[in-house]
């Protein structure tokens, strides 16, 4: 189960990593020492084993929950351009999206600013929810 995860979370960052246009990077834990914004933290943040069956009764499933953290500063490009940051959450947020709701199909459970004790960073969490089959390894529904 844990190689399902480990290629969702590898997919995720390429993904990011590729397509975002501040240079952001992913990381799977917070160590609280990173100095690199923009900065996103993807976490595993339950799962749940469940001898519940999906509707055919052919395989039981657990119940994952994905934490996506999102750190951003101001960032200024070229001579004179600065970009907010929350013009920089607004894309990793529409990234995410798009990566966990209409690539992979998953539930939304949450998504909304935190206060941050550095008030000069802005940040803001998301977490999907998904269920994944015990035997197979595949997500089966959310």
């Amino acid at each position: 189960m844990y190689d399902k995860i480990d290629n969702i979370y590898n997919d995720y960052k390429t993904y990011i990593e590729t397509n975002s246009k501040y240079g952001t990077r992913v990381v799977k834990y917070n160590t609280n020492t990173s100095t690199h914004f923009p900065l996103v933290t993807c976490i595993v943040s339950d799962n749940i084993s469940t001898n519940e069956c999906t509707i055919d009764k052919i395989e039981e499933y657990e119940a994952y929950y994905f934490t996506l953290n999102f750190y951003a500063k101001n960032k200024t490009r070229g001579t004179n351009i600065v970009v907010a940051s929350q013009v920089i959450i607004d894309e990793l947020v529409w990234l995410t999206q798009k990566y966990f709701v209409d690539k992979l199909n998953m539930k939304k459970t949450q998504n909304k600013p935190v206060p941050n004790i550095d008030t000069s960073i802005l940040r803001q969490v998301m977490q999907f929810q998904c269920y994944i089959g015990k035997a197979r390894g595949n997500i089966i529904r959310r």
